[in-house]
């Protein structure tokens, strides 16, 4: 995921939560109002919301050719677009930071490029073989012009952390020698997941 992904992913959070909590407080509200007497400290905010509504609801711009258009109206059509802009930028840069690629090596007489399948089968091979390893998966991203690795490793609870970590460095090491080239490589270590208790201590060689 890059920095673009994040910053959206944020914004439309926040969104969401400024909406359930909108949501969640006029819930509330009609629930005091249906329940009949609403308590005191109840009555004074929701008056000065309404007394602040009323006044807004008043307010229009007059445009040419189409008359006056409430503030209110005109502040919702803003609203609705800048959702639609966030939204349609957040669909089109879903899996902008993956690659397919590692590296690309340039000659004379053409490229030559290394799928990210490679590195994974590469890195993750030898860890996959350990009984303290549950699982682990090499994939590719683009980090601004250069290209990363994230080897992500799930661990044993129990499992011998230091082990782990000389194991993937051995196996980088491997693929460094083996690509005759150095690419940045995060290692990412993790705890089992709920559905990873069912499965066996056995590997398939």
């Amino acid at each position: 995921m890059n920095a673009t992904n994040r910053v959206t992913n944020r914004v439309l959070l926040f969104l969401a939560g400024v909406i359930l909590l909108t949501a969640g407080a006029a819930t509330l509200a009609s629930g005091l109002f249906a329940a009949g007497d609403p308590p005191v400290w109840f009555r004074e905010p929701v008056a000065a919301v309404s007394d602040a509504w009323v006044t807004a609801a008043g307010w229009s711009v007059d445009l040419g050719g189409i008359g006056a258009v409430p503030v209110l109206l005109l502040i919702a059509a803003a609203v609705v677009v800048v959702l639609t802009v966030l939204l349609l930028v957040f669909v089109c840069t879903r899996g902008r930071g993956r690659t397919k690629s590692v590296l690309w090596i340039d000659a004379e007489d053409g490229r030559t490029t290394v799928d990210a399948s490679v590195a994974d089968a590469v890195l993750t091979g030898p860890l996959l073989d350990r009984p303290d390893v549950l699982s682990a998966r090499a994939s590719a991203y683009r980090v601004k012009k250069t290209r990363a690795i994230e080897l992500a490793v799930i661990v044993r609870p129990g499992a011998s952390l230091a082990n782990v970590v000389s194991a993937a460095e051995a196996a980088i090491s491997d693929w460094d020698a083996l690509l005759g080239s150095r690419v940045p490589v995060m290692l990412h270590l993790s705890d089992r997941r709920w559905r990873d208790a069912f499965q066996s201590r056995a590997r398939v060689q």
